[in-house]
């Protein structure tokens, strides 16, 4: 029951910052829209992913750590469809890739894409990496690629400067004009800062504990 009540708050929350967005759009149901929709949901997703990162405490005891590492496993897949279609349609109604708005999305997108896929492929525990026969080819890239356990979470912790990417490149649209949209644009800094900080007050004190 626990766990079914923080799905459903996990995937709901998104959709606060997105009224705001929604309705400053000046628009609706329209391609452009569902673009805006579609981008800050995924902005609140990123966010989310540093916050189920940073184990707090209080969720340990509310959903149980497997549960957290399994949704943090696989929200990923959501949030890397969702971000994908708000760039394609985008590109759809004459947005380009060479503002520098887009590309700080487009590099975010890239790094969030390695960062991902080194997880779920390199050291996440999910069904298929379970398999005998993916263990086999695991080990066959890490010796390939000469890579460590060490090395692939510093991959995955690009994931941090994505995230410092990708607000940038929010803050940029128009639609987060502080004047115009106050309080979705003060939802979504708020909350990538708060997410980033905790993770990464989580990352320190655990290389403290490890003496490193």
């Amino acid at each position: 029951m626990k766990q079914s009540v923080f799905l459903l708050g996990f995937f709901l929350f998104p959709l606060i910052p997105v009224v705001f967005y929604f309705t400053s759009a000046g628009a609706f149901y329209d391609t452009y829209s569902v673009s805006i929709v579609l981008g800050v949901y995924s902005f609140v997703l990123v966010c989310n992913q540093f916050y189920l990162a940073s184990q707090p405490s209080w969720l340990i005891s509310f959903i149980g750590v497997k549960f957290i590492r399994s949704l943090h496993g696989s929200s990923p897949l959501l949030l890397l469809l969702l971000s994908s279609i708000h760039a394609i349609l985008k590109l759809s109604i004459g947005f380009t890739i060479t503002t520098i708005g887009a590309i700080l999305g487009l590099t975010a997108f890239i790094l969030f894409f390695v960062g991902i896929f080194s997880a779920l492929l390199l050291f996440a525990n999910t069904l298929l990496t379970k398999r005998s026969s993916f263990s086999k080819f695991r080990v066959k890239i890490f010796a390939k690629m000469d890579l460590t356990h060490q090395k692939v979470r510093a991959i995955h912790n690009l994931m941090v400067v994505a995230g410092l990417f990708i607000l940038i490149h929010a803050l940029l649209a128009s639609t987060s004009t502080f004047t115009y949209n106050p309080i979705g644009v003060s939802i979504l800094i708020v909350w990538m800062l708060f997410t980033l900080f905790v993770y990464l007050a989580y990352r320190l004190s655990g290389r403290k504990k490890r003496g490193k």
